[in-house]
């Protein structure tokens, strides 16, 4: 694993709490709670796995030997940096930056030395246009709004070659017509069971690669627990 100098140890410690942990990139950092601690643990190793499996099956030409990537719903970038680490480029991360985790994400870029991270404050919905990458990565955003059918067919748009998602599902019930909006307990987002987040990622992704169920222990609420990946090809 590739170490970081004292200088960006430092660099870190000034930072702050982040929302992820990136020791992934030899580095050491506090995070913000243990909510998100646990919660990294149980999607990182899938997500990442998916990332890589991904940059190795796509399609590249002599002129762009690396695939480009796209992480949407970034928060901090994590992912977008993993892909930048992975090989991806260029690689670009957007969000709201509603809890203004995406402030720090350029900061961290700097840090860990990588190349071709860009990152775009901006809202995700059904008219968003971004240009197109070989791989796009809708990660932890559906559950957030309340049409995620459209904003996943506009993410399967923007890819390429690759698609990945992932998302909360709950636990409660495994019904596989239900869906919810918003989210029981909130007053927004949606919320699928696993059978039917299933059903319908199924009816508008048909070339599913890979797809995994686990749960995210960082989450009390069944409503809250579940969480599903999927691999697509377009």
């Amino acid at each position: 694993m590739p170490q970081i100098s004292a200088k960006k140890i430092k660099g870190f410690a000034e930072i702050g709490p982040l929302y992820h942990d990136f020791s992934f990139f030899g580095a050491s950092n506090e995070q913000l709670s243990d909510h998100f601690i646990k919660n990294q643990k149980a999607k990182a190793p899938v997500i990442t796995a998916y990332i890589a499996y991904a940059k190795a099956m796509c399609e590249t030409t002599d002129d762009s030997p690396n695939p480009s990537f796209t992480e949407l719903f970034c928060a901090d970038g994590y992912y977008t940096m993993v892909a930048s680490r992975l090989g991806c480029s260029p690689c670009l991360g957007i969000d709201n930056n509603s809890e203004g985790h995406l402030n720090k994400a350029e900061s961290v870029v700097e840090i860990l030395g990588l190349q071709d991270c860009h990152f775009i404050q901006s809202e995700i919905n059904k008219e968003s246009f971004f240009e197109q990458t070989d791989i796009v990565a809708n990660l932890g955003g559906l559950y957030h709004v309340s049409n995620p059918r459209e904003i996943l067919q506009n993410s399967f748009f923007q890819a390429r070659q690759f698609l990945i998602v992932q998302s909360v599902v709950s636990l409660a019930t495994d019904h596989d017509t239900y869906f919810e909006v918003p989210a029981p307990g909130w007053s927004w987002g949606c919320r699928y069971s696993r059978s039917s987040f299933h059903r319908m990622i199924s009816e508008l992704c048909p070339n599913i690669i890979d797809y995994h169920f686990n749960e995210l222990p960082g989450n009390s609420r069944l409503e809250d627990r579940g969480s599903v990946y999927y691999l697509i090809k377009k």
